[in-house]
């Protein structure tokens, strides 16, 4: 059973990160309501991963010396299969630490706009009353 979802959770990060490196080039794009339809994909596979690490949880609280395998070749595959996806894990929350430091950005630069229109209005507002 440890085999199956230790695979399915390969299998959902393999299927995550190319959506995460999309979603990069869409926040980089600036195409907001994209980004949105795209997160919501992601978001149904992030809830089918946090269900396999739900499942996954009773078996990581036995530590692995204790564990009970069918043969070794198995013990081999599942820890293969854990670093591989560690790494790719990995390259997603890059990834995602990127899309939202540039979103960050992106939102400072429209507050910074925001300023400028409402401060251009006030002048324009302040001429009027002179005219």
């Amino acid at each position: 059973m440890i085999l199956e979802l230790i695979r399915r959770k390969e299998e959902l990060l393999r299927h995550l990160l190319p959506i995460s490196v999309q979603q990069l080039k869409i926040v980089r794009q600036n195409n907001l309501t994209v980004l949105l339809q795209h997160l919501a994909v992601k978001q149904r596979l992030m809830n089918e991963f946090e269900a396999i690490e739900q499942q996954l949880r009773p078996f990581q609280a036995i530590p692995p010396e204790e564990r009970q395998w069918e043969n070794e070749s198995e013990r081999l595959e599942i820890d293969k299969t854990i670093e591989r996806c560690a790494l790719i894990l990995e390259e997603i929350i890059q990834n995602d630490s990127i899309s939202m430091e540039e979103l960050r950005g992106q939102k400072t630069e429209v507050e910074i706009q925001l300023r400028r229109v409402r401060q251009g209005s006030r002048v324009s507002d302040s001429y009027k009353k002179f005219r």
